[in-house]
């Protein structure tokens, strides 16, 4: 069973340069970290979503984390999944600064 989940994030983007979350989560762009794999069967992304109307310095403030969870898929597979469900959200929420989600996550 596939489970997809996002929410605002109770992290900060400026809190993704703190040592004990650098360890877990790599910038891919100035707008996308993922979380590195863990050997667990999910993957996560930390996106920077302004979301028009919000207060300014919201995209920052309060990303977005999705996250997509599957212990039958690959590592592959749940990376194109999961940038697959990042890039249809972010295009739904019409995000400000539009976000690049990049197809390949983990290199």
């Amino acid at each position: 069973m596939i489970e997809a989940t996002v929410q605002w994030s109770a992290l900060t983007v400026d809190s993704m340069s703190e040592p004990k979350y650098a360890k877990s989560w790599r910038q891919l762009n100035d707008h996308v970290f993922v979380e590195l794999e863990t050997g667990q069967p999910s993957m996560g992304l930390l996106v920077t979503c302004g979301v028009p109307g919000a207060a300014a310095g919201q995209e920052a403030g309060l990303p977005l984390q999705m996250s997509v969870t599957d212990p039958g898929l690959a590592v592959e597979q749940r990376q194109a999944l999961l940038s697959a469900f990042a890039r249809s959200l972010v295009d739904e929420l019409s995000c400000i600064g539009e976000p690049v989600i990049p197809a390949q996550l983990l290199r």
